[in-house]
């Protein structure tokens, strides 16, 4: 699947919010990993949360601010970010356009094992 039929689904409302209100689309789901393609919309922050598995993000589109355990830092298309499981964490859209990004997630991403701070 390419991005742009994510995108395509995803604008039409082929999408679930998670626990920390990120909108998101499930691409892949298998014993090793999951892979899901998120979007926040300009303006939004998603809810502190950490969760008991590692996790990297992919910015596709956008730009934002993401908080890993105390620490800042400014995301936009291209980057790479790599979480440690069970870090404290949130990320901001601080764009005008939506920001769009992928999500790796080992081992795979398991609802009971996220816990929201906020």
């Amino acid at each position: 699947m390419e991005i742009r039929d994510i995108i395509k689904e995803f604008l039409e409302g082929k999408h679930t919010k998670s626990q920390d209100s990120t909108e998101i689309i499930e691409l892949e789901k298998n014993k090793d990993y999951s892979l899901a393609y998120g979007e926040l919309k300009p303006g939004i922050k998603n809810r502190k949360h950490k969760i008991q598995m590692r996790e990297i993000y992919y910015f596709l589109e956008g730009e934002g601010i993401i908080e890993i355990e105390g620490q800042q830092e400014k995301v936009s298309a291209g980057k790479f970010v790599t979480i440690p499981k069970n870090a404290v964490q949130w990320l901001k859209n601080t764009g005008e356009k939506p920001l769009r990004f992928l999500m790796l997630v080992n081992p795979p991403y398991d609802q009971k094992k996220e816990e929201i701070l906020e």
